[in-house]
């Protein structure tokens, strides 16, 4: 119920960010204005054709439903412009079922240290009933009105319990190491098998001036850059209306750079005015 209420908030703040009805909570230092009937006539058209220039998956991936809001921004800062933005997530299916596989294959090791020797789990069990058959007795006893008896019998019960739950913490802390190593193991062989893509119609090649970017090759494309935050921005020349229209790419690089590429040899070109 938590996880649904909060994905519940999230979509309601970015529904209100994205119509405009939410963006006096956005820093606007000189006010907001209104948008006009053409900028909202632009906005939705950009969207559309942002929305459509999304390439299919390629073999061996999903394209996750692709999130659009039917209503322009009513208003922006002033000084701005209503940006077009549409998000999708490619999700390499090949990937996320390696990840099940490793994840299954490390826990089997991992478990398989966890278990005791036969010769540890037959001491464990040995006090273990040891101390369930003493608490029965000291149960009997307590029927009998024998509080002193009772209490010594829970007493024994209790050290056979704890000698028990020693010969096991005993043999886990001796291979907290190597099930510390798996784990490592584990998360450093971990694909995220997700790439999120953010299409917007808006120039960022100003953000190149205020971060150290590094270049990158994508075939089809005549501008790409990777962030220090491992974005993989890419130009996809300009709107039907003029302005430049951008691919943000996070995910890891290897996949990045396989989404990256549908973008090089997709029909994007059909869709913008030009590269």
């Amino acid at each position: 119920m938590t996880k649904f209420v909060l994905r519940l908030s999230w979509t309601i703040v970015y529904s209100l960010l994205i119509s405009g009805a939410g963006i006096l909570f956005a820093d606007c230092p000189e006010g907001v204005r209104s948008t006009t009937d053409a900028e909202q006539q632009a906005w939705l058209a950009n969207v559309q054709a942002i929305k459509n220039a999304i390439p299919n998956p390629p073999e061996g991936w999903e394209l996750q439903p692709v999130k659009t809001f039917p209503n322009a921004p009513t208003s922006v800062c002033k000084g701005s412009k209503p940006v077009a933005a549409v998000d999708a997530t490619y999700v390499s299916v090949a990937d996320r079922k390696q990840n099940d596989e490793r994840s299954r294959q490390y826990d089997a090791r991992i478990e398989a240290l966890r278990k005791l020797s036969p010769e540890e789990q037959k001491e464990a069990d040995t006090l273990y009933h040891q101390g369930s058959d003493l608490g029965y007795k000291s149960i009997a006893e307590l029927k009998n009105k024998n509080q002193a008896e009772a209490d010594r019998l829970r007493a024994e019960a209790n050290k056979a319990y704890a000698a028990s739950k020693a010969i096991q913490k005993a043999h886990l802390d001796k291979v907290f190491p190597q099930i510390s190593a798996i784990e490592d193991e584990k998360r450093a062989a971990y694909v995220n098998p997700e790439v999120h893509v953010h299409l917007l119609v808006r120039d960022l090649a100003q953000d190149q001036k205020t971060v150290k970017t590094e270049p990158v090759q994508i075939e089809g494309v005549t501008k790409a850059y990777c962030t220090p935050d491992k974005t993989l921005s890419l130009s996809l020349g300009t709107s039907a209306d003029g302005q430049p229209v951008w691919v943000q790419i996070q995910g890891d690089r290897k996949q990045s750079e396989t989404v990256a590429r549908l973008f090089g040899q997709s029909g994007t070109k059909a869709i913008v005015a030009s590269r």
